[in-house]
């Protein structure tokens, strides 16, 4: 449904390149990406985003409020100018993030506030209510549906790619939505008998905490939120770090459904793996972004068997 509009306004169709001096180095059969810095903004955000103010467009929706550490915010802002939207983005006060700058100079609607990325999503979600704007956050039925079928492009854009699914796809994991995302292209192409499987799936995200990977790890299989106390937050995991995942209950579903696989890496194995993937393939990414590199390492050494000959995994954000 998207992938026609996202090629007008330059979303999506990003790079996907087989890594070969990585394979050599972490033992892989065939190691691909897909890096998600072509989009308008370098992040895979761009196509929930697009989703998003397409969706409160259609509702006659004027003005949008999100949360944001950075990449949303400078996502939805750049991305209102196309349906003429208004985008007043709430930051927390402890968050200093470069990409506030580019929000102002982009026409974007600052507010800052104490608390954490969750307390400011309720914030901004209650005074969207208030004030007739749209509630432009993960999480609410209307969002994570446009926002799941945004991203199952990236899994239809790899199968076009290789003609066929992947033995495994890792996605490093915050919300849970582009990863519950691609899990369901891949499941529809799966359904279409298109593809004999659906990868398996591997969360990655990071020690700091996350609710889907400490979740699946212990065996639940109904999503548990984690103490906000507990959350350790620095500049690298910052992206990918979390209490409560917005969409954590159908990223927890897909692990299980694709026998799945969760990893969480630690700040030094993800600024490694950044360093490696710039040294060796030339390739700038956050280290939250390399989580999803780290965790596919570690997923071949631990898991995978003689049959897994195609690992891929989705780099969702440059280094900016």
């Amino acid at each position: 449904m998207f992938r026609k509009e996202f090629k007008e306004y330059g979303i999506g169709d990003t790079l996907f390149a087989r890594l070969k001096n990585m394979e050599k180095l972490l033992d892989f059969s065939k190691f691909y990406v897909k890096f998600e810095a072509g989009n308008p903004t370098g992040t895979m955000k761009d196509r929930a985003s697009y989703a998003t103010l397409r969706y409160a467009k259609e509702h006659e929706f004027n003005t949008i409020a999100v949360a944001s550490c950075g990449n949303f915010g400078a996502s939805i802002v750049k991305l209102s100018q196309i349906f003429d939207i208004e985008p007043h983005v709430y930051i927390p006060e402890s968050y200093h993030s470069p990409r506030i700058a580019e929000i102002e100079r982009n026409g974007g609607i600052i507010h800052r506030a104490p608390g954490s990325y969750e307390e400011l999503v309720e914030l901004s979600s209650k005074e969207a209510e208030e004030k007739g704007w749209y509630n432009g956050n993960p999480g609410t039925e209307e969002n994570s549906t446009v926002s799941f079928e945004a991203y199952e492009t990236i899994a239809f854009e790899i199968f076009d790619e290789l003609e066929y699914a992947p033995d495994a796809v890792s996605v490093s994991t915050s919300n849970g939505t582009c990863f519950t995302g691609v899990f369901r292209g891949f499941r529809k192409l799966f359904r279409q008998g298109k593809t004999d499987k659906i990868p398996v799936m591997i969360a990655a995200s990071t020690t700091g905490g996350n609710p889907v990977v400490s979740s699946f790890n212990t065996g639940k299989k109904k999503v548990v939120d984690l103490s906000p106390d507990t959350i350790v937050e620095t500049p690298e995991n910052e992206p990918i770090v979390s209490w409560k995942s917005l969409d954590g209950q159908q990223a927890l579903d897909a692990l299980w459904e694709s026998d799945g696989y969760a990893s969480a890496v630690s700040d030094e194995i993800m600024i490694a793996f950044s360093n490696l993937l710039e040294k060796e393939e030339g390739l700038s990414v956050l280290p939250a972004s390399a989580a999803s590199v780290a965790a596919m390492s570690e997923y071949v050494k631990a898991r995978a068997t003689p049959k897994s000959k195609c690992f891929v995994s989705v780099l969702t954000s440059r280094k900016y």
